[in-house]
């Protein structure tokens, strides 16, 4: 029986990502412990630094594991999603002679992995924080899947920028890489944006990340207030900004991206 383009296509997604959990993790649990591993230390990381200097988090019963780990996560899905992808098309360029695979799979592969891998992630943690008598719960869950959503959105986007970026310029993968800590330092993922000058945090306020940060502790927490001149159409509008630019470049650019240099 003929499959539809739609069979085919689910096919070969789910086949490349097999390959990619094949590739990355093997027949051993290494690789997938520190999936896990990471968000832990740095969030055990965190938790001495704050009880070395005597700082309290900001909010009123807000456990400070619990404050890290939803805005932590969301974060690593956005950047892992943005790498994952932006080298996605020169880690499969071998089975783009196959006329069903397609950079774009190879992509679409990456970005559901990873979405669900720190889903999964996000669930243990959960769990733990249930037996530890913590919130485990978003307190407006909605809103807290529409932010991790946008999370997502601006990992798609860079993720297919960068892919057609890397492709024409291959110095432009390592200037990549190394904005990430940057920005994760500035989004407040790990240190309260409070906690930061007066005269910065209105600098800081031009980081889209930002508002999706204050956005998730927001969502999560009901006695969290965000920082003042946090919005969520602010994150939002340059998103669709960016996934719309990837898209296009991708587009004009996708014959290209299959050739091997």
């Amino acid at each position: 029986m003929k499959r539809s383009s739609w069979q085919i296509e689910k096919a070969v997604v789910f086949a490349l990502m097999l390959r990619e959990l094949k590739t990355r993790f093997g027949n051993r649990m290494v690789g997938l412990f520190w999936v896990l591993f990471e968000p832990m230390a740095n969030i055990g990381s965190v938790l001495v630094l704050r009880v070395v200097v005597r700082q309290r988090y900001t909010g009123v019963q807000i456990e400070p594991a619990v404050y890290l780990v939803v805005a932590m996560l969301p974060f690593f899905i956005f950047r892992n999603i943005w790498f994952r992808m932006m080298s996605a098309v020169d880690a499969n360029a071998g089975l783009f002679g196959y006329r069903q695979v397609k950079p774009a799979d190879a992509m679409a592969a990456r970005a559901i992995m990873e979405s669900t891998m720190y889903a999964m992630i996000f669930l243990a943690f959960m769990l733990i924080f249930a037996w530890m008598d913590y919130r485990s719960v978003p307190y407006q869950p909605l809103e807290y899947l529409g932010v991790v959503g946008l999370f997502i959105m601006w990992g798609v986007g860079l993720g297919l920028m960068s892919a057609v970026g890397v492709k024409k310029y291959p110095a432009l993968d390592t200037f990549l890489h190394l904005t990430s800590f940057p920005l994760y330092i500035t989004s407040g993922v790990l240190i309260p944006v409070n906690s930061f000058p007066a005269t910065v945090i209105p600098i800081l306020l031009w980081n889209p990340l930002l508002h999706m940060v204050e956005l998730s502790r927001w969502a999560f927490f009901p006695t969290y207030h965000p920082l003042m001149g946090v919005t969520v159409e602010y994150p939002l509008i340059w998103g669709l900004v960016v996934l719309f630019l990837g898209v296009s470049l991708f587009f004009v650019n996708r014959q290209r991206l299959m050739i091997r240099e």
